[in-house]
């Protein structure tokens, strides 16, 4: 086994129907939640024929950040999509092949940068 430190991480849950129609009721001002592309907020992932909403993070996280992660992902679900019942549990955790970090930087924030590159049966960062 190796440690690949270059590739980004995905928390995210499933949309589902019911997710799906909370956010089709999503008020215009909290749809840049998520679709403004910003990394600070959520983006929708496609998996095959399913999609998922959740945060691309950098690799490498601390394990004091994930409950951080976790918690920041239902909370800006539960403002935008109250009746789509995202529980802290429905939170998974992939890596994203083919999304390489950039630059293998000295700064963090250098960090956030992704780009995508893959084929196969993979996440892919189209949204």
């Amino acid at each position: 086994m190796k440690i690949d430190k270059t590739c980004s991480l995905f928390f995210g849950t499933k949309i589902d129907s019911k997710l799906r129609e909370a956010l089709s009721q999503c008020k215009p001002g909290d749809r840049k939640y998520i679709e403004g592309g910003a990394d600070e907020f959520l983006r929708v992932i496609e998996f095959e024929d399913e999609k998922w909403l959740g945060k691309v993070v950098s690799p490498g996280p601390a394990v004091t950040e994930v409950d951080d992660i976790q918690r920041n992902i239902v909370s800006i679900l539960r403002r935008i999509a109250p009746g789509g019942r995202v529980s802290a549990s429905s939170i998974k955790i992939f890596v994203i092949q083919g999304a390489k970090v950039k630059d293998d930087a000295k700064d963090r924030e250098d960090d956030d940068e992704v780009e995508a590159g893959s084929s196969g049966p993979y996440i892919d960062m189209r949204y």
